[in-house]
C-alpha cells in the first residue's frame, strides 16, 4: 500500500512590534463623589488586551475580584494604582507584540450611575523590520480622563 502525503501548509506570521505606549491618566478634582459630593481616591486599573470581547462583557465585581481568570489569555499587561482627585500618573512602556486594544476600569462608588468601563481598539502594530533602529516605531498615546462619574479615554496624536 502506498501512503498518501497531505500537505499541510501551516500559517506563519511574522513578529510584531512592539508598540511605544504613553497613557496618561487623569483623576478630575470632583472624581467619585461621595454623598454629599465631596471627592474621594479612586482605584484604577489600565489593560492591555490582546481581544476585547470578554473584558467588554464582564460586570465590574468579576473583573475586580478575578480578572486574570476571567479575562485569561486575552490579557497582557495590567496596571492598578489609586489615584486621589487632581492626581496625574503617566503609564510609558513598551507594549505587547499582540496588543490589540486598552481597557480602563475605574472603582466609582456609584458603580450603577457612573460609566465604570472604557475601551480603546489599537491598531495592529507593523512586522519588525530591520529600519526600526533608525526610524521610530509605532506610538500610542492616550488621554484617560476619570471624570465625577465616568471614564472618558481620548486618543492623542
Amino acid at each position: 500500500m502506498w501512503a498518501v502525503a497531505q500537505s499541510s501548509h501551516a500559517q506563519f506570521s511574522y513578529p510584531r512590534e512592539q508598540t511605544k505606549l504613553e497613557i496618561t491618566v487623569t483623576a478630575d478634582a470632583s472624581v467619585n463623589p461621595d454623598d454629599k459630593g465631596r471627592a474621594a481616591p479612586i482605584l484604577v486599573r489600565i489593560y492591555e488586551l490582546k481581544s476585547e470581547g470578554v473584558f467588554e462583557s464582564a460586570d465590574y465585581f468579576s473583573l475586580s475580584s478575578n480578572d486574570k481568570a476571567l479575562i485569561g489569555s486575552d490579557l497582557l499587561v495590567r496596571d492598578e494604582f489609586i489615584l486621589r482627585p487632581g492626581d496625574v500618573k503617566t503609564i510609558r512602556r513598551k507594549s505587547h507584540p499582540d496588543l490589540a486594544a486598552i481597557g480602563v476600569v475605574a472603582g466609582y462608588r456609584d458603580l450603577a450611575q457612573a460609566d465604570w468601563r472604557a475601551i480603546q481598539e489599537i491598531d495592529p502594530a507593523p512586522e519588525v523590520a530591520w529600519y526600526r533602529s533608525v526610524m521610530p516605531a509605532n506610538k500610542v498615546r492616550l488621554q484617560v480622563d476619570l471624570q465625577a462619574k465616568g471614564i472618558q479615554l481620548t486618543p492623542l496624536k
